[in-house]
């Protein structure tokens, strides 16, 4: 149950919200998605790979040139 205004002829405004938004950031282009996995690419990443991708990709290249190493 609500209250009667205590003087005649004024009745209570309904509060709003007075928070502002937050002003968003500068528009960032969304990051590029890695081509294997489909994930955020690294920033540092030429061959648009995610890190997981990438750190992959290195030792993939390490655990080769070990083996090419063996056979010689």
């Amino acid at each position: 149950m609500s209250k009667k205004p205590s003087q005649p002829g004024t009745a209570r405004k309904p509060r709003t919200s007075t928070k502002r938004a937050a002003p968003h950031p500068a528009a960032q282009p969304k990051p590029a998605a890695c081509v294997v996995c489909g994930g955020d690419v690294a920033p540092f990443s030429t061959e648009e790979l995610c890190w997981v991708c990438r750190r992959l990709k290195i030792s993939a290249w390490r655990d080769i040139e070990g083996q090419a190493a063996i056979q010689e």
